[in-house]
């Protein structure tokens, strides 16, 4: 089979590569798409912090097939069967995963990250992890599943109330995911803040009706009631965005902090603005099976809807050029997902 095989960073290599084997309690999956995510730039610069990665590395977390083969003892998918697969390789016994907390499992095992993930034709995964598409959801679309999860357990997180003015900065794909799932709350207004005029066209379909470039922290409360925002959350990389949304968060608001940063990034606040602010802070490291479970009901009463978000699609062959797409963001941007044409790749090899 094909993939993308990161032996050490910066560097990866299209290689030819045995299929993997699917042993008891797994699943073989022919992949259909995957997604790339700026989780996959950190990966390919080695930027990750550390026990979060290990190489060499398939990575692609963002992904979806078809079952080709079961192993022994799996019951509850079979061949043929279009699946949303889980990342999350909890080890089930830490008090995270007793919680259902599986996003926080003290063992860190993560398919993408620690084990092969979806940039190659084939891959293997507990099928206990394995959640069938419904019939009217493409599985290009249900790509987005894996990033919507971890949005809908923030935005369930911070309690929203209907009317909420709300301000979202980086209108990347997560922004665009999140102006979704936060449509559901019948918020008034949807305040787009991204440094790049170029995404003010994504920001607009996603549904957020406004949108501005400027970091101007006075600016940004006035678009408001000019006391501040409701609700803000944090979609951009860094620091900078993190103090960016405590500025302009009104007194009572609600924080949502999906934007990772490096490790030596520190930003500052006063030591009595959590407290003077009355501020609810999530910060969100990912999903759980149950949101995961949610996204994919949304997706399938047509509640949400994610396929006007993807705006490049690249073969697996061309996937320098889907890494520079993400990189380089000179044209506006959703997600950018590698297809391998419906999942009728090569067929499996006979073992």
């Amino acid at each position: 089979m094909k993939a993308i095989l990161i032996s050490s960073p910066p560097t990866f290599e299209l290689v030819d590569i045995p299929v993997p084997r699917c042993n008891s309690g797994y699943v073989l999956v022919r992949t259909d798409s995957c997604g790339v995510c700026g989780t996959d730039l950190e990966i390919l610069r080695g930027s990750m912090a550390n026990g979060f990665v290990r190489y060499p590395l398939i990575p692609g977390h963002e992904w979806t097939g078809v079952v080709e083969e079961v192993g022994r003892d799996v019951r509850n998918v079979h061949v043929g069967d279009r699946v949303s697969v889980e990342g999350c390789l909890s080890c089930g016994i830490c008090a995270h995963c007793r919680a259902s907390e599986v996003c926080l499992c003290e063992s860190h095992e993560q398919i993408g990250l620690t084990h092969n993930g979806g940039f190659a034709e084939f891959v293997t995964a507990p099928a206990s992890l394995c959640h069938r598409v419904p019939d009217n959801v493409s599985l290009e679309e249900a790509v987005m599943v894996e990033p919507a999860a971890t949005v809908v357990r923030g935005i369930e997180r911070a309690r929203i109330r209907p009317g909420a003015r709300v301000a979202i900065i980086g209108c990347g794909p997560i922004g665009q995911i999140t102006a979704r799932v936060l449509s559901l709350h019948v918020p008034t207004m949807i305040l787009g803040i991204d440094v790049s005029e170029t995404q003010r066209s994504m920001a607009v379909r996603a549904g957020m009706t406004e949108f501005v470039t400027t970091q101007n922290h006075e600016e940004l409360r006035q678009l408001s009631d000019g006391e501040g925002w409701d609700v803000v959350v944090n979609c951009a990389t860094g620091s900078t965005p993190l103090e960016l949304a405590f500025a302009i968060a009104r007194r009572g608001a609600s924080i949502v902090i999906f934007g990772t940063a490096p490790d030596e990034h520190r930003f500052n606040i006063s030591a009595n603005r959590l407290v003077m602010g009355d501020l609810q802070v999530e910060g969100v490291l990912g999903y759980t099976s149950q949101s995961w479970e949610s996204t994919l009901r949304l997706l399938a009463t047509r509640e949400l809807k994610f396929h006007d978000l993807i705006t490049h699609r690249v073969p697996l062959a061309d996937f320098g050029r889907a890494i520079q797409l993400v990189e380089r963001k000179t044209e506006p941007m959703g997600k950018v997902v590698v297809s391998y044409n419906g999942a009728a790749g090569s067929p499996a090899p006979r073992r």
